[in-house]
């Protein structure tokens, strides 16, 4: 279920916050695939679990 609501950002500029790890990213949305999203970000990519991700804005 967490997969098709994410999907639907693929190629979309957003920010993702894991909450209370800290942790805010921001970046564009390039997969999604087994609980896991590929961000890239200004860094360079970067994958995070989508099982710790409490939100998800659009930019």
């Amino acid at each position: 279920m967490i997969n098709e609501i994410i999907n639907k950002y693929i190629g979309k500029q957003c920010e993702i916050s894991t909450g209370t790890f800290g942790i805010n990213v921001e970046g564009k949305i390039l997969e999604v695939n087994n609980n896991w999203i590929e961000i890239e970000t200004k860094k360079g990519n970067e994958l995070i679990n989508a099982e710790f991700i409490q939100r998800i804005k659009v930019k």
